[in-house]
């Protein structure tokens, strides 16, 4: 009997997620739409291009909607049950609410670990090629000049390089100026190529324009030597100064981390980005736990309460998202504690009411 009662259970949870995946996903993308339509215009857009955009949109905003679905798919089921006395009957025949629940949340596990396997291996590549579009056409208005178009990073304690962009597809970075000061912060010596590229092993540059200053005199050079060691700036490394935390998987993110860490660079937000990739994840499985706990709390059939109730559970979680993002970044908590507050915060408020008002 309850092989055949978590199967049904199952049927009906799984099927409301996808609904619901499918449903919600709509809805943001034709809000997006909305949003962006002015900006289209104002690019000379191609309907081909528009469509290109929201393709590469599209994986985000599933991920946006896989904990959403969840939530209300679980408040639904529940209010559902109570609304047809099927929740009194499973109690009446000694099943507790564990029992009843725990098919709910091993599948929202699942959903956690596959989330994290979409977010790696989809939304951060499709983010990325999507952003390409924004800064081609500028279409982030709001922020364009927030873009970062430029590089620049101590080698030595006494040498720096600066790079304008970088271009990951070719692993070929433009615009190259690295400079050597003294110790009264003068320079005394700068290197310039307009091209170097990624052979596999090294960078190669193109001609060197060798500028020295010695003893109040300059002297310059040409060099053909274009191989100069960039100690650990590889291309995973530019390519990760050049683009957000969400536009990188975890692995990248990872490697970038420990890269930078090794040159005393500061690394607290690409930290909150990497703990929040996996905290994000799970986030399906802290806000299905919350949903069952209020809703059996509270026992109320109304499916209108039931909506209303997902929508404070999700508001609650996003506003505690976004504090715990803030306050990572600026340094106030860390990183990992910033990027799991919403997750602890739900379950701690789970497991206070459960035990104080249902068990």
């Amino acid at each position: 009997m309850l092989k055949l009662l978590d199967l049904y259970l199952l049927k009906r949870f799984t099927l409301r997620i996808l609904f619901l995946i499918v449903a919600l996903s709509a809805v943001i993308l034709i809000t997006n739409l909305v949003e962006m339509i002015d900006n289209f215009v104002d690019a000379n857009m191609s309907s081909n291009e528009i469509f290109n955009y929201y393709i590469l949109t599209l994986p985000m905003i599933i991920s946006y909607a896989i904990p959403m679905s969840i939530t209300l798919s679980t408040v639904l089921s529940l209010v559902a049950y109570i609304k047809n006395n099927e929740l009194l009957a499973l109690r009446a025949l000694g099943i507790n609410y564990f029992r009843l629940s725990s098919s709910i949340i091993i599948t929202s596990i699942f959903i956690s670990f596959f989330h994290f396997y979409f977010e790696n291996s989809i939304v951060s590549n499709s983010t990325r090629l999507k952003n390409k579009i924004v800064r081609t056409y500028n279409l982030d208005k709001k922020n364009h000049k927030k873009t970062k178009t430029n590089f620049i990073e101590d080698l030595e304690k006494n040498k720096s390089i600066y790079i304008l962009n970088y271009n990951n597809k070719n692993k070929t970075a433009n615009k190259i100026v690295i400079k050597e000061i003294n110790d009264d912060n003068k320079v005394i010596r700068r290197l310039d190529s307009d091209l170097m590229k990624w052979n596999g092993e090294k960078w190669t540059f193109g001609e060197l324009l060798i500028r020295e200053w010695l003893d109040n005199n300059e002297t310059f050079r040409i060099s053909k030597d274009t191989s100069i060691f960039l100690g650990d700036i590889n291309p995973i490394y530019l390519t990760s100064e050049f683009i957000e935390p969400e536009e990188m998987n975890y692995f990248e993110l990872d490697k970038f981390i420990e890269i930078k860490e090794k040159n005393a660079g500061n690394t607290t937000k690409w930290k909150v980005g990497l703990y929040h990739k996996i905290a994000y994840s799970f986030s399906s499985l802290f806000l299905c736990i919350t949903a069952i706990t209020f809703t059996l709390l509270i026992k109320n059939s109304n499916v209108s309460y039931g909506i209303g109730l997902s929508l404070l559970i999700i508001t609650l979680y996003y506003v505690l998202l976004i504090i715990g993002k803030n306050f990572g970044i600026e340094g106030i908590i860390s990183p990992w504690i910033s990027a799991w507050l919403p997750n602890l915060s739900m379950m701690i408020i789970s497991i206070f009411s459960f035990k104080k008002f249902i068990f």
